[in-house]
């Protein structure tokens, strides 16, 4: 029997609010699974955590990935939503679909141990190198929320990390910050028309799952939450897709709906020059200070929750 995961609770769930989102498992994952207790390090209550499905790995990992080229792509649609990898001189895209049914991938791209992860109640992908401190591991999910974000563990220490600040946050690892490199999203066909040479994640994933059904669909057209957050923000909606950077003099965040419209946007911040692009490829880049950063692409509340003195640009 299929376990219980979030994906089935956005369909049930809403537009309940998210406190009603909270449910009773039979295992109890921190307790049970993981062995914590007040005494484990940790740099979040374990109160503040929640559970969101049956068991760790309720949402099964994805370990041993198969790719198609483009022109192969049959199970994929021109205006399909990828998370798109640049890597190294390899390219890469994965069906959002998929990945609501994984949320992570483990996978060597030009030698090198990476995983993608994919929050699809966040809206947030992120990228990160598997080699903590000095071991090569995988990550899983460990069925546990922060902050309405997945929480990912890794299986050489089995410790949490947030997936949006890619930081230990409950084991021995706590504080440790994961190694990351860019990821991004964009519609398959213009992924497609500018590296045409991509690889694409197979739908022959080993899982018997439905891919062609988009789950999240209700939930991403709602301004409903499933799971609490600690700081809120109404001056987007909650689902608004945000770019936000994190850098040294602060955090700031740009609407997808502002770059779409302009293409570019220059302007200044904390005294200095900002420009901002988005490529043809989807893909998104800030220059400042002769310095080239990338962001996350998330939902507003997501980006907000864990950086509430965020500058939002409009």
């Amino acid at each position: 029997m299929r376990l219980l995961t979030y994906a089935v609770f956005a369909a049930l769930l809403l537009p309940c609010a998210a406190a009603n989102a909270q449910r009773s498992f039979e295992v109890d994952i921190l307790r049970d699974t993981f062995g914590f207790d007040e005494s484990t390090k940790m740099s979040v209550d374990l109160g503040r955590l929640n559970q969101g499905c049956s068991a760790r790995d309720c949402i099964p990992s994805i370990d041993n990935p198969k790719y198609v080229s483009a022109e192969e792509a049959g199970h994929v649609a021109d205006d399909a939503v990828v998370i798109t990898l640049s890597y190294k001189g390899e390219y890469r895209a994965y069906p959002a679909r998929i990945l609501d049914h994984h949320e992570i991938i483990n996978d060597t791209i030009a030698g090198d141990p990476i995983a993608i992860t994919w929050c699809p109640l966040c809206g947030s992908a992120v990228g990160i190198h598997r080699e903590v401190g000095g071991v090569i591991t995988e990550f899983g999910v460990s069925g546990i929320l922060y902050n309405s974000d997945l929480v990912l563990y890794d299986r050489a220490t089995e410790t949490l990390w947030d997936q949006i600040e890619a930081r230990g946050i409950v084991g021995p690892l706590t504080g440790v910050q994961l190694a990351l490199f860019p990821v991004s999203m964009a519609k398959w066909a213009r992924w497609r028309a500018a590296h045409p040479d991509t690889l694409i994640l197979s739908s022959d994933t080993g899982f018997d799952y439905d891919y062609t059904q988009d789950h999240y669909a209700k939930y991403r057209s709602s301004n409903s939450l499933m799971f609490p957050v600690r700081n809120t923000d109404e001056r987007i909606s909650a689902k608004t897709v945000v770019f936000g950077f994190d850098l040294e003099s602060g955090a700031v965040a740009y609407p997808e709906s502002l770059l779409s419209e302009h293409g570019t946007y220059r302007h200044e911040l904390g005294g200095t020059e900002i420009l901002v692009t988005l490529h043809d490829d989807g893909s998104v880049s800030m220059q400042r200070n002769g310095q080239l950063h990338a962001p996350i692409r998330l939902f507003w509340f997501a980006w907000f929750t864990f950086h509430p003195e965020t500058e939002l640009i409009r």
